[in-house]
C-alpha cells in the first residue's frame, strides 16, 4: 500500500492517498479533487475514508464524493457532524452554516476496507470526537486528529473528552514501535519515538 500526501492549504487538515493495486482511497478531502488527480497515477479512487467530522478534513467532501463517485465512510460515532454545522465547527470557527451530503456506510472497529490488493483496518480511537478512528495498513497507521507528532488532538470541541482520548492514546501505544503514524497535522513520526517524547502518550 502507498501512501500519498495531498498538499494542501492554510489551515486544512492533512489529506492522504492510499493506493494498491490500481485502486485507492481518498482520506480526509482537505483538498480540491483536482490537487488528488495528479497523485493516483491512473488509480481509481474506491473509497473516500474519514478520520472524523471537523471542517478542516471535509472541506472538500462533496466536490470529491461527486468528482470520484466514491461512497464516503466515517464512524457512526461522527456520522451528524456531517449535518450539523456547530459539531463540524463551521459555525463556531465561521459562523457558518455549512453541511454535508451524509456518509454512504459506517464504519466500526475492526471493520476491514480492501483496497486493490491490500487491507486497511479501522480503529475506533475516540477522544477527540467520538467517531474519531485510525486506518492501520501494514507497518503505517493514519492517525487523525487522535495523535500527532510530539502531540495530541483537542479535547474541548463537541463531543470531546480527554479522559477517553487518553485510552485510545493507549491502545495506540500497544501497537510495534516502528509503526510509522501518519497524522491530520503535521509531520510523520512513529509509534516508538511518540512513546518515548511525546507527553501525552503517558497519560492517565
Amino acid at each position: 500500500m502507498t501512501v500519498r500526501r495531498i498538499p494542501t492549504r492554510g489551515e486544512a487538515g492533512n489529506s492522504y492517498l492510499l493506493i494498491s493495486g490500481g485502486e485507492a482511497a481518498l482520506v480526509d478531502p482537505s483538498a480540491p479533487p483536482e490537487a488528488a488527480i495528479p497523485l493516483l497515477s491512473g488509480a481509481r479512487v474506491k473509497y473516500i475514508l474519514l478520520t472524523h467530522g471537523h471542517y478542516d478534513h471535509i472541506l472538500f467532501l462533496d466536490e470529491a464524493k461527486k468528482a470520484f463517485n466514491a461512497p464516503v465512510l466515517i464512524h457512526g460515532g461522527d456520522a451528524d457532524f456531517l449535518s450539523d454545522p456547530e459539531k463540524n465547527l463551521f459555525f463556531p470557527f465561521f459562523g457558518e452554516d455549512v453541511t454535508f451530503e451524509p456518509a454512504d456506510d459506517l464504519l466500526e472497529d475492526g471493520d476491514e476496507i480492501v483496497i486493490g490488493d491490500g487491507a486497511v483496518r479501522v480503529m475506533h480511537t475516540p477522544g477527540h470526537t467520538p467517531g474519531s478512528v485510525c486506518f492501520l495498513f501494514g507497518k503505517s497507521a493514519l492517525t487523525g486528529d487522535t495523535l500527532f507528532r510530539m502531540s495530541v488532538g483537542r479535547t474541548d470541541f463537541p463531543g470531546g473528552d480527554r479522559a477517553t482520548l487518553n485510552k485510545s492514546l493507549k491502545a495506540l501505544a500497544s501497537l510495534p514501535p516502528d509503526v510509522t503514524i501518519y497524522p491530520g497535522h503535521g509531520p510523520a513520526s512513529t509509534i516508538g519515538a511518540e512513546i518515548l517524547a511525546n507527553p501525552y502518550m503517558n497519560g492517565d
